[in-house]
């Protein structure tokens, strides 16, 4: 009945919530004048009447910072002697800087740059261009929409295989299974580490098969530390293991399981930012958003495998999926039924 008649109405009702704010978007930039000519003090004007841009006036080198460590979506240079190359008919080449591994953000920040200053341009003269755009990425490769992805559906993987740890305890609960190991030599905590293992190496395999997919036909290269991304996963399926062990102390049965599973995982799917960027959130939701361990599992995916620009500090995102981690077992150890 939950799958028939109420998943349908929550699925249309979250995804309703999640774009409701995308006539609100606003996008954080930083407009560095090095010109102060009156046709710059224009341009500067022009760019703080969008409405999508909240325009902030940096020095150039804390303004790229500021991008690096995820706190701006561009940085735009007007660079000295631009009103006198303007005022002769010379063209003067505005850099603007970007973070590349955010393709949907650029998609819509860069058309709009290009539409302010051809405008403006306009205004001017209709030829020579005057302004002509010099697009300078952050990252040292360029990044296509699959590696934006490619971490999303780790993190979504990672997810699905440690939640779903909790059906095969329940099955065999139910089945009285459980309760005959309990009478052998087997210790119970034997038992729990097996099953960690197991999905251990699963999520190791599942690792490896994703990213080579994305290497071989997408291109897609790891530019950060193997050896912390590896750590990355143990960690999230870790804990995620831990929140379907949670599951299977609060479900008595198979059937209880499932409709949690589903409220769990499928919030997480479609408000973590695994696969729609955070700025389409409206603002009532964003303490959900930054209550969910997906949410900073992928974060941290996005910055060690393609050097994303951040939404949170990378210790941050650790301490959050560490946080998860030690609570759900906590409430599980205390409250799981052998019987």
């Amino acid at each position: 009945m939950f799958f028939t008649l109420a998943f349908p109405v929550l699925f249309i009702i979250m995804f309703g919530l999640v774009f409701s704010g995308t006539d609100k978007i606003n996008y954080d930039v930083a407009l560095v004048n090095e010109d102060d000519s009156q046709i710059s003090q224009g341009i500067v004007q022009a760019f703080s009447q969008v409405s999508i841009f909240s325009v902030q006036d940096n020095p150039r080198d804390d303004s790229l910072q500021l991008l690096t460590d995820g706190k701006l979506k561009a940085v735009i240079i007007l660079p000295e002697g631009l009103g006198q190359a303007a005022l002769s008919g010379q063209t003067t080449e505005v850099q603007v800087y970007y973070d590349g591994s955010q393709t949907s953000v650029n998609q819509i920040i860069l058309p709009v740059v290009k539409e302010i200053l051809q405008s403006i341009n306009r205004e001017i003269t209709q030829t020579p261009v005057l302004f002509e755009i010099s697009e300078e990425t952050i990252q040292t490769k360029d990044m296509s929409m699959m590696s934006f992805f490619i971490p999303g559906v780790l993190a979504m993987s990672i997810m699905f295989l440690g939640i779903y740890s909790a059906m095969p305890l329940i099955q065999q609960r139910e089945k009285k299974i459980l309760k005959r190991l309990g009478a052998s030599p087997i210790s119970r905590s034997t038992i729990i580490f097996s099953q960690v293992v197991l999905r251990l190496g699963l999520a190791v395999l599942q690792t490896v098969i994703i990213i080579v997919i994305g290497q071989l036909m997408f291109g897609v290269e790891i530019l950060g530390n193997w050896w912390l991304l590896l750590g990355l996963v143990m960690l999230g399926t870790l804990s995620f293991i831990s929140l379907g062990f949670l599951v299977a102390s609060l479900a008595k049965t198979e059937e209880g399981a499932m409709p949690i599973v589903q409220l769990i995982q499928f919030p997480m799917m479609f408000l973590s930012g695994i696969f729609f960027p955070l700025e389409y959130m409206p603002d009532f939701m964003r303490p959900v958003v930054n209550a969910l361990p997906l949410t900073y599992l992928g974060d941290a995916f996005r910055q060690v495998m393609v050097d994303g620009a951040p939404v949170f500090p990378l210790g941050v995102d650790l301490l959050v999926v560490t946080g998860w981690l030690v609570v759900c077992m906590v409430i599980s150890v205390r409250f799981f039924r052998w019987e």
